[in-house]
């Protein structure tokens, strides 16, 4: 790639440069709370859990939340993250109760509440 001085610089390398450049401005400046709020509500972002203080995935960055806003991880911590957030959602994974087994016992236990109501047993 040229340099960004160089008139051999074709556009499509410019643009990749301008890109570069917005998402390091980005990456770099506090997000407010609110845009995180909508990304996430968007599905453009992921929050950890749904916990107070839950750090969020986006732009392949994990962020956390200060006095200034969402402020993005460096690579170093994002990477670290990523390995925690993978042992965090494993063992969530492990210890939730399963989905299918609550439905059974919610349509069971309103099976034999109708029965009780009508009589049976």
């Amino acid at each position: 790639m040229a340099e960004p001085g160089n008139t051999a610089v074709t556009w499509a390398e410019r643009m990749e440069l301008l890109k570069d450049s917005a998402q390091q401005r980005v990456l770099n400046a506090p997000m407010p709370p609110a845009a995180m709020e909508q990304l996430i509500a968007d599905e453009r972002a992921d929050a950890l859990g749904r916990f107070e203080g839950s750090p969020v995935r986006y732009m392949d960055r994990w962020w956390r939340l200060n006095e200034e806003g969402w402020v993005a991880l460096d690579e170093a911590a994002s990477a670290e993250l990523d390995l925690h957030a993978e042992r965090y959602r494993a063992a969530t994974a492990a210890t939730a109760p399963e989905a299918v087994p609550q439905k059974a016992d919610a349509e069971l236990a309103e099976t034999t509440l109708a029965r009780h109501e009508m009589g049976g047993v």
